[in-house]
């Protein structure tokens, strides 16, 4: 798929073509959130948009490797930690730790791993039911597990652990440092060096541009003066509520549980907009999208029907249906532009629900 990627470098202050050679995977990392509170559709906006250019770095063809820190320690989470009733700092950060990993999930945004009540990690097997290995394999596979003895909080049997944690202090993994925590900074820098070593995109909200991005740049060129810290920058703007910036500091947030809409029509409304963008959250922009959003949901509904039921017929000719598919991965090729491939989708809609 002969494709070029452009979008607006925050590095370079200009509209950039994307170059990468396709046979390597791209390194991506998102700053995550710091779990004091609850995060707010401001927050999620901007996790939003990161899986959106993962997913289409995918459809053109790349491989890609995301990740994303959860701040656990900060100062803001301690000077907290007083007013709590959490029994302690590690309890206080779990919780909204683990209700940012659901409200993600709800946006249609995959993790898949979780946290127990004791410490450990789960895969979360629910997250590849589209796996055609999994779907054929699943019942068999777990089924011969049914009497393991599990631990409490894991949500399915078909879960397995990635990590366990032990009660025999003998066998706990970890060294003793000198007291102290690390810097806020720091933290994304030692992430990127160890999980990633050379970081080809990296994004975030526009409020760390100026401050939490150029200084882990400038540590970690500072530690590795030959590597550039990140080729590729993206910035989302702020989402804002009656016409301030979202913020959990001054109480003006709107958090998932607020919503009373579909979660994918909030998705298909996050992503309407320019991921440069700041604009006021508007519930009566998102009911004017409702109709849009159902007739997609028919069409993809039917078309999901018609592929499974002539998944065995080779008579179908799928080339103008790729053809559209094609123009819209070159719409959104300009800048990430989801709403002009959107638009051009929903033009489509009569035409397809004619066919199907």
């Amino acid at each position: 798929m002969n494709i070029q990627l452009k979008f607006y470098n925050s590095r370079t202050k200009q509209l950039d073509l994307f170059v990468h050679n396709p046979n390597t995977l791209i390194n991506m990392y998102t700053c995550g959130p710091t779990v004091y509170d609850r995060v707010h559709l401001g927050n999620l906006k901007t996790f939003l948009w990161s899986d959106f250019v993962v997913q289409y770095l995918n459809a053109i063809g790349y491989k890609t490797n995301h990740i994303m820190n959860i701040t656990d320690i900060d100062d803001k989470i301690i000077s907290r930690l007083p007013e709590q009733t959490y029994e302690s700092l590690i309890q206080y950060t779990s919780y909204y730790t683990q209700q940012f990993l659901d409200d993600i999930s709800k946006l249609g945004i995959k993790n898949y791993t979780y946290e127990t009540p004791d410490g450990s990690v789960y895969f979360d097997s629910t997250k590849i039911i589209d796996n055609p290995f999994y779907v054929q394999n699943n019942i068999e596979g777990y089924e011969s597990e049914r009497n393991i003895i599990r631990a409490e909080g894991v949500k399915n049997p078909r879960d397995f652990v990635l990590w366990k944690v032990k009660t025999d202090r003998t066998l706990v993994w970890g060294k003793k440092l000198t007291k102290g925590i690390f810097g806020w900074h720091l933290e994304c820098s030692a992430i990127v060096d160890c999980k990633l070593n050379k970081l080809h995109i990296s994004c975030g909200g526009s409020d760390l541009l100026t401050s939490h991005h150029m200084c882990s740049i400038c540590q970690s060129e500072a530690y590795k003066p030959t590597q550039k810290y990140g080729d590729y920058w993206i910035h989302f703007g702020f989402l804002n509520f009656k016409g301030d910036k979202m913020s959990k500091s001054i109480g003006n947030v709107k958090r998932l549980e607020d919503v009373k809409f579909n979660y994918k029509l909030l998705r298909m409304y996050l992503l309407s907009k320019s991921y440069k963008n700041t604009f006021d959250y508007s519930e009566e922009e998102i009911e004017l999208m409702k109709r849009d959003f159902i007739n997609l949901h028919l069409l993809f509904n039917k078309l999901n029907y018609k592929l499974y039921k002539e998944s065995t017929n080779s008579k179908h000719n799928y080339s103008g249906d790729a053809e559209i598919y094609n123009e819209i991965l070159r719409k959104v090729s300009i800048d990430f532009d989801a709403n002009g491939g959107l638009k051009l989708l929903i033009g489509y809609v009569d035409k397809f629900m004619k066919v199907y």
